[in-house]
């Protein structure tokens, strides 16, 4: 299981990092595109109970709509997209302290989720794009990733090694506030890294660069306790079977959809260019 876990971290680490890196925002836009096909069909699959045949075309449709949408995206947009997303995760947040499990769930509550989890995907993957676009090269965007995958790395060991304090009990009982601790103390390591070694970071101080970055960090959090609701309320241990090792595609960007439009408004609000 180990071993098959780290094969496909490392093949989707070539395929990401080096698409980001190396490909232009026309092949990203693709790459980010057939993410948000995947990661829909496995929200209707957590929410609905619609058939093989009608999910795959929802999420066709809705990806399809996505890459049209990448027309009209202007900065303007994405602004206020991103400073929706943070408002949206921002009540899901305060949400899960009135979150209780119930076996059986009515369609209209989980068509409110299934909304949600869409809504905060397609602004991510608009975030995402955007700071392929304007910051040339992928490096902007890049570090937003290893933001949120440092945070969970740190989070995991942190969390085995003394998690004694559950964040969530009622929705994922393994998380625990020292795996939080953990993440934020790795982070910001990574961070102070950054910045000394970067030529005045997107023009913005050292106070405002880790304001950012720390809540980015805190708020993917959201993203993954919104996962682990769905998962729970359909009763399974995966968000789908799509990557070997590891799930689904939300059991590795569930974090990510939360913390891209926090990380992007954040840069636009600093007035980074």
């Amino acid at each position: 299981m180990l071993k098959q876990r780290i094969i496909t971290a490392l093949i989707l680490a070539v395929v990401f990092i080096g698409g980001i890196y190396y490909l232009d925002t026309r092949w990203v836009s693709l790459l980010f595109s057939l993410v948000l096909f995947a990661a829909t069909r496995e929200y209707l699959a957590l929410t609905t109970r619609a058939s093989m045949l009608a999910k795959a075309l929802a999420s066709a449709g809705f990806a399809l709509l996505f890459w049209w949408s990448l027309t009209l995206m202007t900065p303007s947009l994405i602004y206020w997209q991103s400073l929706a997303g943070v408002a949206l995760w921002l009540l899901v947040a305060i949400g899960f302290i009135f979150y209780r499990h119930r076996d059986t769930r009515p369609m209209q509550q989980r068509l409110a989720l299934l909304a949600v989890g869409l809504v905060s995907a397609w602004i991510c993957v608009h975030g995402v794009i955007y700071l392929h676009y304007v910051y040339a090269g992928g490096e902007v965007l890049l570090f937003m990733l290893t933001l949120i995958w440092l945070a969970d790395i740190g989070a995991y060991f942190s969390g085995r090694s003394f998690g004694k304090n559950k964040l969530a009990p009622s929705i994922s009982p393994g998380k625990t506030w020292e795996g939080v601790y953990g993440g934020i103390l790795v982070n910001l390591v990574w961070m102070l890294l950054v910045f000394w070694l970067s030529d005045d970071w997107l023009e913005v101080g050292l106070p405002v660069f880790l304001l950012i970055g720390f809540a980015t960090i805190l708020i993917s959090i959201a993203g993954d306790l919104f996962i682990s609701v769905l998962k729970r309320e359909a009763g399974v241990k995966d968000s789908g079977k799509l990557l070997p090792g590891h799930g689904g595609i939300l059991d590795r960007i569930d974090s990510v959809i939360a913390g891209t439009p926090i990380f992007v408004s954040g840069l636009l609000v600093a007035g980074s260019p």
